[in-house]
């Protein structure tokens, strides 16, 4: 029981912002009237509700932090490929793998989307957690994907979706056959470069606190795991209103 009213009160606490008692909407005011309630009938979870709420507060510190840090690293289209309008500015930060069966559905919901919403961008960022090294390769797929980008762009799209079409981890026989098909068996080689920039990568993924791929950013919003597309349309479409408000 303890547990889980130091997790309503928490949860509620959250939602929250950091303003003055007359700037609260009628909603937060309830709410901050149902934890003083909450408190005052059980006064015994005080302390553990102080400390998970600045642990709470330490850790969106710290998000925010990096991701102010990372702005620029994760906007930088030459590095990242894009799905969708280059120059849209409904953006949406894609942390992905090509061997993570979750990824590849969420990448057709986003293609999907970005056919449909003619001002969508989708950031891919590769974070290759299954599968950092392909024996007989001086690559793997998230390398050969960012070189085909940053080197025959108008080919990106057809490399990208037979990379995503194959079910299970890739393997060399499976990157040379995308390759022969898409006529980019240049780009197998290894690339010192975009093997730093994937380190990069894996080091921002952690510094933002993710834990796994797929996650997607929208606007301030984190949404970690799959996400169907109707329920991804929503959250689009509200971000999308809000900038024009």
């Amino acid at each position: 029981m303890k547990k889980t009213l130091i997790s309503i009160a928490v949860s509620i606490t959250a939602m929250l912002p950091a303003l003055s008692h007359a700037e609260l909407t009628s909603e937060q005011q309830q709410q901050l009237e149902g934890i003083h309630q909450l408190l005052s009938d059980n006064p015994e979870i005080i302390a553990d509700l102080h400390a998970n709420l600045q642990q709470y507060v330490e850790n969106q510190q710290q998000l925010t932090k990096a991701k102010q840090q990372s702005e620029t690293w994760l906007n930088d289209t030459t590095i990242h490929s894009v799905t969708g309008n280059p120059d849209g500015s409904t953006v949406i930060i894609n942390f992905t793998d090509y061997n993570c069966p979750y990824c590849k559905r969420l990448d057709n919901v986003l293609a999907k989307m970005a056919g449909k919403n003619a001002d969508l961008k989708v950031i891919n960022i590769y974070v290759p957690l299954k599968q950092q090294v392909i024996d007989g390769l001086e690559t793997n797929s998230a390398a050969f994907a960012i070189k085909v980008w940053q080197n025959a762009p108008e080919k990106f799209a057809e490399v990208n979706r037979l990379l995503v079409a194959k079910p299970g981890l890739h393997d060399k026989t499976s990157i040379e056959a995308v390759a022969k098909k898409t006529g980019t068996e240049e780009y197998l080689t290894g690339d010192t470069a975009i093997n730093e920039s994937l380190v990069k990568n894996y080091k921002t993924f952690v510094a933002l606190g993710l834990r796994g791929t797929p996650a997607i950013f929208i606007g301030d919003e984190v949404i970690p795991g799959f996400i169907p597309y109707d329920k991804l349309e929503e959250i689009v479409k509200k971000h999308q209103a809000e900038q024009k408000s």
